[in-house]
């Protein structure tokens, strides 16, 4: 499909909208699950031009193939937007040099876009509260109308088939209150986990780096001694001065683009002096 091609615009079953490093994700689930996450909200993010980044990937025929147009509700009522499918993000984020963009704040956006937004965006579907469904020996599952009493001198075959209609009439009635049970019970638990979530919260403290954001700082932290020679003793010690913490692994989660930001500037400085 060519940039001149027009795209059927397809209707999402979800549509979510998330933060991300205090900028806002949209995706949408499609009807065949595919999750696709919305052009313009994602180049907002890195500040970068959404026109701009639409060619690019319309110029690659690989990526082509995952780029989909999705109406979305927006303030403005219904707009049908163009999106990319999450089998073809990962291309198009790694393809983006942080290098070419002007701002220091967009460069730590773009690595903190290609290194977490696909996976963030993956779990965030992947957790959707289970939908209440009736339960699958519900006898029917469609509602039944209770069927009505004879008159007193019908036929026999009348009232024996009353008296079976309404026994299935019953043995619904029984399953829908025992769902209905069910379903009371499970709401009753997430209130009293929602209820609990702010305190155990507030004991749990800031949230520190994750394992996989140490495992980040640590491989940085080894390409920086290599370009420089510098130990890693010292490397930590001014990554935790910078920080004001006493291990870097207690460094606050919301500081991760700082974090990103502080490597990449003695990284590059470091490869343009051994150059």
């Amino acid at each position: 499909m060519g940039t001149g091609d027009k795209r059927e615009v397809l209707q999402p079953v979800e549509q979510a909208s998330l933060s991300f490093y205090g900028r806002e994700l949209v995706a949408v689930r499609l009807a065949d699950g595919r999750i696709a996450a919305l052009l313009r909200w994602m180049c907002e993010g890195m500040q970068l031009d959404t026109h701009a980044q639409l060619r690019r990937i319309e110029r690659k025929t690989a990526l082509r193939r995952h780029l989909i147009d999705v109406e979305v509700q927006t303030d403005g009522g219904p707009q049908a937007m163009p999106a990319l499918t999450l089998q073809g993000l990962p291309g198009w984020l790694y393809g983006i040099d942080e290098n070419r963009v002007a701002k220091a704040e967009a460069r730590a956006a773009v690595i903190a876009f290609q290194l977490e937004a696909t996976d963030v965006l993956a779990r965030h579907f992947e957790r959707r509260p289970a939908e209440l469904t009736p339960p699958p020996n519900l006898v029917p599952a469609e509602p039944i109308t209770r069927p009505e009493r004879p008159p007193e001198d019908a036929e026999p075959l009348i009232w024996a088939k009353y008296h079976r209609d309404m026994a299935v009439w019953l043995e619904w009635r029984a399953d829908i209150e025992q769902w209905r049970d069910s379903v009371e019970t499970r709401l009753e638990s997430v209130e009293e986990i929602t209820r609990l979530v702010p305190e155990i919260l507030e004991r749990l403290g800031p949230q520190t780096l994750s394992p996989e954001h140490q495992a980040t700082v640590q491989a940085s932290a080894n390409r920086l001694h290599d370009l420089t020679g510098h130990s890693h003793a010292m490397i930590y010690n001014d990554l935790r001065q910078a920080f004001h913490v006493g291990k870097y692994s207690d460094i606050p989660e919301n500081d991760w683009l700082r974090v990103v930001e502080w490597f990449r500037v003695r990284i590059a400085a470091a490869e343009k002096q051994r150059r």
